[in-house]
């Protein structure tokens, strides 16, 4: 999962660009490494297929884009 401009992500379904703190994120229950943001327009359509999970709250990515200023 890209993070883009220290507090974005896109949608891996439909590419729309989101925040952090809108988006949610589907992992593999059984692999900790696979991540894929999900707007939540998708997530209606999908929802979580079985042996995924879903994440809600992922605001701590945020990166502080101003740190090198």
């Amino acid at each position: 999962m890209e993070i883009i401009d220290g507090d974005k992500v896109e949608c891996s379904r439909c590419d729309e660009l989101l925040s952090l703190d809108d988006a949610n994120v589907l992992g593999k229950t059984n692999n900790r490494s696979y991540a894929k943001p999900i707007c939540g327009d998708c997530l209606e359509k999908v929802g979580v297929p079985q042996g995924y999970e879903l994440e809600r709250d992922v605001s701590y990515l945020k990166q502080d884009s101003k740190a090198t200023e």
